[in-house]
């Protein structure tokens, strides 16, 4: 490496550095792989570069968006550092979206360059506003990606970047409303990283999978970011199939996973799960919904260590992680707080909750972002004056200063003169031995419980054996009204409920 190039990486004190920060340290270490496709640190730095050059060429600079729509790829984590060098605004938007929905995120957030997964190119795409670039298999050295960065020079950029300015557009799922871009920064996206090295145990020779979505905070911002940062491995599958996601940590003996309650849940619904090897792997980390006790007893009898946690797309998005010696103990707990994270109790006027009352949960730290891309109004409701963020999730402290989420405040009911949290019941009912997922809606006095039992639970006793449980556990005003017995719950793609849909599906049936 140049004297320039090493004056140029310093100089920039961003995002876009850390590649080329590592490549100093440890250049031949494997930083991606992807099927037959391994990138060391230092051919990932000069990917980078040249990318960056590409980018600068089409008119890309400082605050100006660079869009991508597809699958995971290493195309997406090159074009984030290759943007975040030139000071330019990575925006992930969600290919899984409706076209219309799709073409309002990318009219709202006017790309000047658009990278596109070449299995998306045949359907219905945003009106071509700047750039387009198509990305074709990794190992595909004629597809358009590739050629476009082989036709740049590999030199470094020298352009200053603080750590305020923006680095990521962030889009939220849409569960409660329309997906939102959040605002984050290079400090952002820097402090997120130290908060899950400082609880997630995360080494220089750690091999993670990159599981989830990159469109999501989770899918980049808990292990995929972090290890890179540290210097380790990423995998990065071309299927997503469960099966192939063990094939994975057999064949790269992965050491840190993420996933979401689902996907854990989906590994050990594999044939492969009993006989699959993973010693390898310290710990999975899961999180955007509680973690039924069934898969973490089924996890507990093959020794692997699940540390649940909370975030959110608004802080990046690590907010609390259960450690692994307090799992059993404080079984549902969102554990403790990131070392750089604060959090607040609050009641309806803004005052501290006592410990064990139920509020809004309120974060504060380095990793929150900014607010919300041209939504001042949202953005002036979600963050106060003092940088707290106000969650919209309610939640609760226990006596020994650990976490428990109860649901969303807007899910809340009245009954009898008293607030429900729907979560508070949902926890007891999968206590039962049959019940795999539930979802409690109320409104005028009424609460029913959507229930989706086990494979072949029969629902012919159930119904009132979870009566019996309820007014066991609950005082009368939180018990459900009714159950109703679906077979399955409507969820985004971070596996999270998505109850205004269940609500609708409610309403349009009572009406026929």
């Amino acid at each position: 490496m140049s004297a320039r190039q090493v004056t140029a990486a310093v100089r920039n004190q961003g995002v876009g550095s850390w590649i080329e920060r590592r490549a100093r340290l440890a250049p031949d270490q494997v930083a991606i792989i992807s099927g037959d496709t391994r990138y060391t640190y230092a051919e990932l730095a000069s990917r980078v570069r040249r990318l960056a050059h590409g980018l600068q060429s089409l008119g890309v600079g400082k605050g100006d968006r660079v869009g991508w729509l597809g699958p995971n790829h290493p195309a997406f984590l090159e074009t984030l550092f290759a943007s975040a060098t030139l000071g330019a605004v990575m925006t992930p938007i969600n290919h899984r979206l409706k076209p219309g929905l799709i073409n309002s995120i990318y009219g709202d957030v006017a790309p000047v360059v658009l990278f596109v997964d070449r299995s998306l190119v045949d359907g219905p795409l945003p009106p071509t506003a700047g750039t387009r670039v198509v990305v074709g298999d990794a190992a595909d050295s004629e597809s358009e990606y590739e050629q476009f960065i082989a036709g740049h020079e590999d030199q470094s950029i020298d352009v200053a970047i603080a750590l305020d300015e923006l680095c990521l557009l962030a889009f939220t799922s849409g569960t409660t409303s329309a997906p939102k871009g959040v605002m984050l920064s290079h400090a952002n996206v820097t402090w997120n990283v130290i908060n899950c090295l400082s609880c997630l145990d995360l080494r220089g020779d750690d091999v993670t999978i990159a599981a989830a979505p990159f469109f999501r905070t989770g899918g980049t911002g808990v292990t995929v970011l972090p290890v890179l940062f540290a210097g380790g491995t990423v995998v990065i599958p071309r299927r997503t199939e469960t099966e192939e996601i063990l094939h994975l940590i057999e064949r790269h003996r992965v050491t840190i996973q993420f996933g979401n309650p689902d996907l854990l849940d989906a590994l050990m619904r594999s044939p492969l799960w009993g006989t699959a090897d993973l010693t390898s792997l310290r710990a999975f980390v899961t999180g955007g919904a509680p973690v039924p006790e069934r898969l973490l007893r089924t996890c507990h009898e093959r020794h692997l260590t699940v540390l649940q946690g909370y975030g959110l797309s608004e802080a990046a998005p690590l907010v609390s992680v259960l450690d692994a010696r307090n799992a059993e103990g404080k079984a549902g707990s969102a554990g403790r707080p990131a070392f750089f994270v604060d959090l607040r109790i609050a009641d309806a006027d803004g005052t501290d909750s006592a410990n064990g009352t139920i509020g809004e949960l309120l974060v504060h730290g380095p990793n929150v972002a900014t607010g919300y891309w041209h939504h001042p109004e949202p953005t002036e409701r979600a963050f106060d004056a003092g940088g707290w963020l106000r969650t919209g999730d309610a939640a609760r402290f226990d006596a020994d200063g650990f976490l428990f989420i109860v649901g969303r405040m807007a899910d809340a009911y009245v009954s009898a003169g008293e607030m429900v949290h729907p979560g508070v019941v949902e926890r007891v009912l999968l206590q039962h031995v049959s019940v795999a997922e539930t979802c409690v809606l109320g409104e005028d006095g009424r609460a029913v419980a959507y229930v989706v039992l086990k494979a072949g639970a029969e629902d012919t006793t159930i119904e009132r054996e979870l009566f019996s449980l309820c007014r066991e556990q609950l005082p009368a005003h939180a018990r459900p009204t009714a159950f109703e017995f679906v077979a399955s719950l409507p969820k985004n793609p971070a596996g999270k409920i998505m109850r205004h849909l269940l609500r609708r599906a409610a309403v349009t049936a009572s009406r026929r």
